[in-house]
């Protein structure tokens, strides 16, 4: 019989008897690595970067293990979608390419996706190619699938039924009988929630066993998925929390408001995306209980001592009198569901405040002017701006959450009633930055609306919350005023990123060094100023025709593009200033490619344009050569950049990421080998508050050395060595 081996890490704790039956019906063994050890945990280092999760580094392990053991095929699920109305972490997107990456030419790895958003179908495809390499016809793996779906479904049903977690249910569904102990009647039930496969990988110690030492254990898996949907479904847009993490979070609650715990541990792993996001529902919900919450956080450098220390002054904690005793609810009782929080609209006088990104607050303050409404301007990231956010963010969110957090901090300190944000939620944390910064401001005393705008589309689906939330915006302007405010503000928006690509370029040639910038600095005072969308075209203009008229010479520079995060792409606090830093350097001259913008995604994402469509298309296929589904944010671009560019005359790639950017973190790990195949320079920067200036110079300065030692030496060679009057320059082949 032919086999294929799955690593025991990440999608095997969650459909392991899934996996199991569909291979079993298809005729294959599916061989499961053993349990990790200190020899797996020294195997970890096979995964090419620091940055992924402790769950990701084990999968690596894992996946090298198989293959120290003789296995030649390997099983890495790609789980995009769980449910239809939401997705996965990125992380269980972008695994198996960063697998396939660090291992495919040691050993075939099948990579069959799970794609449930918006009732597709397609996703099935995948294992029928599985299938046909095991010359397995199509009918018989649909079958195949349709007796995976129940092999799973009988394994939750069997959690919940039997209070089993996820293991003991394993070995339950193959006939071992569950070993329970038992507990005195008053003895306390504690509820250990966490993904699966940080509970019960012992990388560490036995968490489990450890609690179970002190009383009843209630877990995730025991709590039935219709229930912990029906909790999460309380918060606004809670069907759209990514899938695991919305078990996770809907078992927490339905344990705390049924009064079935008496204590709660949410085990998580060190830089884990999601778990920033659900934790302070969790520790909310417990502390209006008066339930003892513990946050447990482990990677692979967790000691045992330490963490049964904390285990033993947790439950030393003593609950409130009222909740020692815990016990099903009454079945008379209906179970409780917060209520989704939608801001209404504030008597007082009305003054809309709004992080930003880059420059786009110009742009958007303007619209509201045209409409009446009163704005404050957006103090620029700073010191000042980091300190307010950081005081309320969670530990391990990222650092845009942490800025603009702050942001908002400052402008309701300064006015603001309203604070205007995006929403959206998606593959990347962003669409839930505004409902937990909005609970964290509200828990030091701010009362203020959260607006929180989102894409339209679907219009079917999207567009009368949209409508809502720009009629609240505008204060109920009329919709040829709302159009013509957008007008103007796009054509502000679009202006200062016409002006930043001319900067890019004249950088590179200019004579006299900081001419462009000096021009742009003017340049963005005029149009914060300007009140007609005819003056913007005429600043616009004439930034163009005073930019040509800056003295150039003949300079030969190396091409740089940026990609990442559009955040720290586009923020020259946290970057430091890094396209000015470029442009400063004699030796190479730079000349900076940046593709990302806010006028870019406008025309790829909400209103597109034939030119930006097409290209959004090219950047997907050379993508999907390398991480064949895109995992959310801009990871999946800035692989397709990275690939795209030996072609596109590129030189080098800076590459930045906030720390904690689950999109950006797959991207980097994939980067990594990338940058081996093609021969093109990569440089990652982790962008976190404790980045230093000087360090992030001194590495810009040795990259740019590589480049300069890598150009070719005759300039004859060189096709850059010529230029025109307009700076029509073409870049090095």
């Amino acid at each position: 019989m032919p086999t294929v081996a799955m690593p025991r890490a990440m999608s095997y704790y969650y459909l392991y008897p899934f996996f199991a039956a569909f291979f079993e019906h298809i005729g294959v063994d599916l061989i499961v690595s053993p349990p990790t050890t200190k020899q797996t945990l020294n195997k970890m280092e096979v995964c090419p970067t620091d940055e992924p999760c402790l769950a990701v580094k084990l999968l690596f392990a894992h996946a090298q293990e198989l293959l120290d053991a003789g296995h030649k095929q390997l099983l890495v699920p790609c789980l995009v979608s769980m449910e239809p109305k939401n997705f996965c972490c990125p992380k269980f997107i972008g695994v198996p390419y960063m697998v396939k990456h660090a291992l495919s030419k040691k050993i075939k790895i099948h990579i069959p996706e799970i794609n449930l958003f918006a009732n597709r179908d397609d996703w099935k495809e995948s294992f029928v190619r599985i299938g046909s390499s095991f010359n397995v016809g199509r009918q018989r793996v649909l079958r195949a699938l349709r007796e995976a779906w129940r092999a799973q479904d009988l394994y939750e049903l069997a959690c919940v039924d039997q209070r089993l977690t996820g293991p003991e249910a394993f070995a339950y569904l193959r006939g071992q009988k569950p070993c329970r102990r038992e507990h005195p009647q008053d003895t306390p039930a504690v509820g250990v929630i966490g993904h699966p496969y940080i509970l019960y990988d012992t990388f560490t110690i036995d968490i489990l066993k450890s609690f179970r030492d002190y009383g009843k254990v209630i877990t995730a898996e025991m709590v039935p998925a219709a229930e912990a949907r029906r909790q999460v479904a309380g918060l606004l847009e809670g069907e759209r929390l990514w899938s695991f993490e919305a078990r996770i979070l809907g078992a927490a609650l339905y344990l705390l408001r049924n009064n079935l715990v008496q204590k709660l541990v949410l085990v998580g792993s060190f830089e884990c995306g999601p778990e920033s996001v659900i934790e302070g529902y969790v520790e909310d919900e417990a502390a209006r209980r008066g339930v003892p919450f513990l946050l447990l956080t482990v990677d692979e450098h967790t000691g045992e001592a330490g963490l049964q220390t904390r285990i033993e002054a947790f439950m030393d904690v003593q609950p409130l009198e009222s909740l020692k005793t815990a016990g099903r609810p009454d079945e008379n009782r209906p179970l409780e569901v917060s209520a989704a929080t939608v801001p209404g609209v504030r008597a007082e006088e009305f003054i809309i405040g709004m992080p930003t990104m880059g420059h786009l607050d110009v742009a958007i303050r303007s619209a509201l002017v045209e409409c009446g409404i009163k704005s404050l301007k957006t103090p620029h990231a700073s010191k000042e701006i980091l300190e307010l956010g950081k005081e309320l963010a969670p530990e391990f969110v990222c650092l845009p959450f942490t800025i603009t957090l702050g942001q908002m901090r400052w402008l309701l300190q300064n006015g603001a009633t309203n604070i205007l944000m995006v929403g959206g939620k998606g593959k990347c944390r962003l669409g839930w930055y505004a409902q937990i910064q909005d609970q964290l401001l509200r828990k030091i005393g701010h009362d203020f609306n959260m607006l929180i705008i989102d894409s339209p589309f679907p219009l079917g689906e999207r567009w009368s919350n949209f409508r809502s939330v720009i009629k609240r915006t505008t204060r109920d302007a009329s919709w040829l005023k709302i159009l013509r405010a957008l007008y103007f503000g796009y054509h502000k928006m679009a202006a200062i990123d016409e002006a930043e690509r001319i900067c890019h370029r004249i950088r590179a040639f200019e004579s006299k060094r900081g001419s462009v910038d000096r021009l742009f600095r003017r340049f963005i005072r005029d149009i914060e100023n300007a009140s007609l969308t005819e003056t913007v075209w005429g600043l616009a203009r004439d930034f163009r025709e005073a930019a040509a008229a800056i003295p150039l010479e003949d300079t030969n520079p190396v091409r740089v593009r940026i990609v990442g995060e559009i955040w720290v792409v586009l923020e020259a606090y946290v970057n430091h200033h890094l396209e000015e830093m470029l442009g400063r350097y004699e030796d190479p001259r730079v000349w900076v490619d940046r593709e990302i913008s806010a006028t870019s995604w406008f025309h790829q994402h909400l209103f597109p344009t034939r030119k930006a469509t097409e290209r959004k298309h090219v950047i997907k296929e050379a993508a999907n050569r390398y991480l064949g589904t895109d995992p959310g944010g801009h990871g999946h671009k800035s692989v397709g950049l990275t690939a795209l560019a030996g072609s596109e005359g590129i030189d080098g790639i800076i590459h930045l990421m906030p720390f904690t950017c689950m999109p950006e973190i797959v991207a980097q790990n994939i980067m990594v080998k990338m940058s081996q195949e093609l021969d093109i320079p990569v440089l990652t920067f982790i962008i976190t508050d404790q980045t230093g200036e000087a360090g992030f110079e001194t590495r810009v300065e040795a990259f740019l050395d590589i480049l300069k030692d890598r150009a070719p030496q005759d300039p004859a060679l060189n096709s850059k060595s010529h230029l025109t009057p307009k700076l029509n320059v073409s870049p090095r082949r």
